[in-house]
């Protein structure tokens, strides 16, 4: 949920927040003690990489659907595809132990790998990382490709749900009203959804952290998503026609990574020793509430 504020300092009363990685190798030191440059030119072994658990008819009634269309497409579409600009891609089953399955890793066809793949490890060696709709509109995956220094992929909709800052609910009349006021003149993301196109296609606003035209921080602090996540429009069929044409654009794929390793900071959390030590996402948390109860001025301190 998300903290927010208007103009005539209404108080709204969510406070949306990064998912938790106990990963100590992606503990707010280690990131911080990356050098930007590394974020870019760490070598990556494939494309893209995507990890799925099994299919049930509960998919077919969620938005986890999309998730089944993909494997669908590739089902049908992709059976002579090895490559995705020049590089493999893996594409794996998760068992309910965390273990492979199965797989498909592009080359080698019906080959297994070993039975505990390293998910986060396969992330950062991927370029690109598929995130598609699962039970809400932010997950966990999403976060941790971020960290691992991969570039998320979503799909993207045209949602008829205007940027209302609300996750649970529905939200009162009087918070839609307010928010039909707040959303004149603001940027036409506002209606883009990263979940759905129905009623229940929450905006990139409404559903990660900070984001740009939240007015969840200062603008300058807000996080620009839309500079470094590849957004799918269409559906699941223009993902490897979008991802072969990024692949052969080296300069863009440096500034998206480049970009998206400025605020991975933020999707971190400190524990033990680095606690309360770095920015990260609970510092960031904090200036959000302060920034709002301060009825949107800028916050330093």
């Amino acid at each position: 949920s998300n903290v927010n504020h208007h103009d005539n300092d209404e108080l709204f009363e969510h406070l949306i927040v990064p998912y938790f990685n106990d990963e100590p190798g992606y503990q707010p030191s280690i990131i911080h003690s990356r050098p930007l440059s590394l974020w870019y030119t760490h070598p990556r072994k494939y494309s893209f990489a995507y990890f799925y658990g099994s299919t049930n008819r509960r998919m077919t009634r969620n938005y986890r659907i999309h998730r089944q269309y993909f494997l669908e497409e590739v089902a049908m579409n992709w059976k002579k595809v090895d490559l995705i600009g020049g590089k493999p891609f893996i594409l794996e089953k998760i068992g309910h132990d965390g273990g492979s399955e199965s797989d498909i890793e592009s080359g080698q066809h019906g080959e297994q790998t070993q039975k505990r793949y390293n998910q986060m490890k396969t992330y950062s060696q991927s370029v690109f990382c598929p995130t598609l709709p699962g039970d809400s509109p932010p997950q966990k995956r999403f976060f941790d490709v971020i960290l691992a220094g991969c570039i998320p992929v979503v799909l993207a909709f045209n949602t008829t749900t205007k940027a209302t800052n609300r996750l649970n609910g529905g939200g009162s009349r009087n918070d839609r009203e307010r928010f039909e006021d707040l959303g004149k003149g603001v940027s036409k993301h506002n209606h883009i959804s990263w979940f759905s196109a129905d009623s229940n296609g929450y905006t990139v606003q409404d559903s990660y952290p900070w984001a740009k035209h939240s007015s969840t921080l200062p603008p300058d602090r807000e996080i620009d998503y839309e500079s470094f996540v590849v957004q799918i429009y269409g559906g699941v069929k223009n993902i490897k026609p979008t991802l072969e044409a990024l692949m052969e654009n080296q300069t863009e794929i440096q500034r998206r990574q480049l970009e998206l390793g400025k605020v991975a900071k933020y999707f971190t959390y400190g524990a033990g020793e680095d606690a309360h030590v770095y920015e990260d996402a609970f510092s960031m948390m904090l200036e959000s509430v302060i920034y709002s109860l301060n009825s949107g001025k800028d916050y330093s301190g």
